[in-house]
Formats: C-alpha cells, structure tokens, sequence
C-alpha cells in the first residue's frame, strides 16, 4: 500500500475507480499504541485499573463483546457482498446489522477487545493507550474511508453518516 490517500485503479473493464490506500492494515495502525501501552506497563509503569475477579470477569465480556460485535459486522459485509478489507472496492454502503448504531464496527470491536484486555491485565498505561489507538485510527483510517465513501455514494452516505455514529 502506499501513502497516497486515494488512486486511481483500473477496473479490468478499462473504468477508472478510485481506490482507497491506507498507510498499514487497520489493526496494526490500532494495535501498536496498545502494544507499546502493554511494554509501559511491565517495563515502566504499573498502575492498576480494578484488580481481582471482579476485573477479569469486566475485561472478559469486552474481550467477548467485542468479538461478536467483529464477527457480526464481518457476516453483515459479506451477505451484501462487501469484503471486510478496507483496500477492496466498495460496491455497496451497508447499513443494516451492527452498521445501523455505528459506522465502524469492526474498529467499535477493536476498542471492545484491547479495552478489555487492559482491565482484565489491570493495566491502566495499556488502557490509556487504547485511546491513543482510537486517535491513530481515526486519523489515518477513519477520516480517509469517510471521504473514499463521500465520493462513492455522496449524499447516501452523508444521510447515513448523520445518523449513524462512528463509533459505539
């Protein structure tokens, strides 16, 4: 992948579609804060969020939430067509399943799963760093797929991003 926002590609019919290009794959985009948040907390920093059961069992349903949530997006894309990975064309705005309370499920499901993850570690720099994966997708991923799906559907898709958070 390259840097560039957005190319052009050929569609094998000789049609020009415009592609979107991300930097890296979502989940490492997301994944490096909260890795490099985990280093924090066993080399640096270890405060802690809630200990015992009672933070395991909290940090277990996220970590389940947040893969149900993952999964059903994933099948709501593929019933419509729709391939999960953000370099392929999108043909289709799917708004229907988890996409009807919020456009980015799947990344809703990442902060589900590391969210959950931290408070079952009781790793409070883990959690921290959690939003800054948040920020690190919402401005390389996020805001890019926004415009690379403006220009495909246009006003459908402003109706839609009006009334459908982008996140949980």
């Amino acid at each position: 992948m390259t840097n560039s926002s957005n190319q052009a590609g050929d569609n094998g019919d000789g049609s020009e579609k415009p592609r979107l290009e991300l930097p890296a794959l979502p989940p490492v985009i997301f994944g490096v804060p909260v890795f490099i948040g985990a280093l924090i907390h066993v080399l640096i920093w270890r405060s802690e969020i809630i200990g015992g059961i009672i933070g395991i069992v909290i940090g277990v349903i996220l970590v389940v939430v947040g893969t149900l949530l993952i999964y059903w997006a994933w099948r709501t894309m593929r019933s419509h067509g729709e391939h999960p990975e953000p370099g392929q064309p999108t043909e289709t705005l799917v708004t229907t399943g988890p996409f009807k309370r919020t456009r980015n499920p799947i990344y809703s499901g990442f902060l589900l799963i590391a969210a959950g993850l931290a408070i079952s570690l009781n790793a409070m720099a883990m959690l921290i760093s959690v939003f800054f994966g948040v920020a690190a997708l919402t401005a390389l991923v996020i805001r890019r797929e926004e415009a690379y799906l403006e220009r495909e559907f246009g006003e459908v898709y402003t109706k839609y991003e009006r009334r459908t958070g982008r996140w949980l």
